[in-house]
């Protein structure tokens, strides 16, 4: 049944963003897995190709079991779109991550561990020292990809940082992302190069806005 096929009450549904906890992590692994499977940075992760599912699973329930305390699931009706925020002043430097995350790497890398751990490492060396939430990972699977689902997905938290006064934060993966990330209020804060072999990350960073004023 396509999308279009379906009641008007069904379509809310889908629509609807809920937050939810990690029990629902092994839905939230597999869509995140299907909407990064051809991201440059999962690609060049993986070694220039899209990961086996078991693989990719692998890697994504570590992130979602392994995020600060605090952090935010946000979900769409029929969890085929995840949004996953971390809390500002907070990092995954629990007891035992680091050590958890290299032999995860290991794993996954064998001989290219070292320098991808270094590419992590520059990459949480430019987070910016200002409180904020960092928007970790935004993904919908493609077949609900182009329905404004990921503008869906991120509007609670936005608001929220609006009401409140706190900056957003994140790491675009893919270039042609840039401008859908621009249409929420983000704008560039650099890019990270770590070297000629690795895909280029844009850095992007939202203020918050002020409400609008009555008219």
């Amino acid at each position: 049944m396509s999308v279009k096929d379906l009641k008007a009450s069904e379509l809310a549904r889908l629509g609807e963003i809920r937050r939810v906890g990690t029990e629902r992590c092994e839905e939230m692994t597999r869509t995140l897995a299907a909407a990064f499977a051809e991201d440059p940075f999962t690609m060049w992760f993986f070694g220039g190709h899209p990961p086996e599912a078991e693989e990719a699973e692998e890697w994504w329930s570590f992130l979602l079991n392994h995020a600060p305390e605090g952090s935010e699931y946000h979900v769409s009706g029929d969890l085929s779109g995840v949004a996953v925020w971390h809390p500002p002043g907070r990092s995954a430097a629990e007891a035992g991550y680091s050590r958890a995350f290299r032999k995860l790497i290991e794993k996954l890398q064998g001989e290219r561990a070292e320098r991808i751990l270094n590419v992590f490492r520059a990459i949480s060396s430019r987070k910016p020292d200002q409180d904020h939430w960092h928007l970790a990972v935004l993904g919908v699977e493609p077949r609900r990809q182009n329905r404004g689902m990921g503008k869906r997905l991120a509007a609670p938290m936005l608001a929220r940082c609006d009401r409140k006064g706190v900056p957003a934060y994140l790491e675009s993966s893919n270039p042609v992302n840039v401008k859908f990330y621009e249409g929420l209020g983000f704008s560039s804060a650099g890019k990270l190069i770590y070297d000629k072999h690795s895909p280029p990350l844009t850095l992007m960073w939202r203020e918050p806005r002020p409400a609008e004023e009555d008219e």
